[in-house]
């Protein structure tokens, strides 16, 4: 279970990356991709439901730990920062999960699909990875 750790930093960049590509589909491809609503809320739903299962994993096999994020990256360069995973970080990263999916189940029910709600479910994708990535970098145990 110690190799696993390694793999926490997919809790918040799953619905990130998955944000991020919908984004550039969406700016590249305008038109199409706005008349999507379904495979785009579909996609982002799936994202973020990967990441509570994740997340669940983890917590059911009692994984806890620190991992430290790579500074080659230019923008992390100066910083030392790291995810904690211990289980109370990852019963809100499942609380955060399950209020986004049933946030876009119900948009996905009730909204209107017109202009904007391609971009509307990307953006919850961007507010579900930074909540869980504010979290994960919080260190809850001091």
């Amino acid at each position: 279970m110690e190799n696993s750790i390694n793999f926490s930093i997919f809790l918040p960049a799953l619905p990130l990356g998955m944000a991020f590509v919908l984004f550039v589909l969406l700016k590249l491809f305008n038109r199409t991709i706005n008349r999507l609503t379904k495979p785009a809320s579909f996609l982002i739903l799936i994202s973020i439901i990967s990441s509570i299962l994740l997340s669940l994993f983890y917590l059911s096999n009692h994984v806890e730990g620190n991992l430290d994020l790579p500074t080659n990256l230019i923008f992390l360069e100066n910083l030392n920062l790291q995810l904690h995973l211990n289980s109370l970080t990852e019963r809100i990263t499942i609380v955060i999960g399950i209020v986004s999916a049933l946030i876009i189940i119900f948009s996905v029910i009730k909204l209107p699909r017109k202009n904007g709600y391609v971009l509307y479910m990307v953006s919850i994708g961007f507010i579900t990875a930074l909540l869980i990535m504010s979290t994960l970098l919080y260190n809850f145990s001091v």
